[in-house]
């Protein structure tokens, strides 16, 4: 499973995914997420609905309820709040391939 890891001075625009167990600084074993048109994506993986009115978005298109900006400020706050708790669906943002860090 994999986890969401803030460092304001790593990462200053954004925060990281890192496999559980593994070093946040080692980059063979964490993903650097700094685009924030990626923040509603990465909190759909961890549970976070762009509009539950309409559900009619993805969080990075207005929708007749939020605006994008509205949308992207609150996927932001949703991985925030959740940070170091692990969710299997983070896996899904490193390739395929064997686990180099074991817990």
């Amino acid at each position: 499973m994999a986890k969401v890891y803030f460092d304001s001075k790593y990462c200053p625009c954004g925060f990281l995914i890192v496999k559980t167990g593994c070093d946040p600084y080692d980059d063979k074993n964490t993903i650097a997420i700094q685009s924030d048109w990626d923040f509603p994506g990465v909190a759909a993986s961890m549970g976070w609905t762009p509009c539950d009115k309409c559900e009619r978005t993805d969080g990075t298109v207005d929708c007749e309820h939020h605006t994008k900006s509205e949308m992207i400020s609150a996927a932001y706050d949703f991985i925030e709040a959740h940070e170091g708790e692990e969710f299997r669906a983070l896996d899904d943002y490193f390739p395929a391939r064997e686990e180099i860090c074991h817990p």
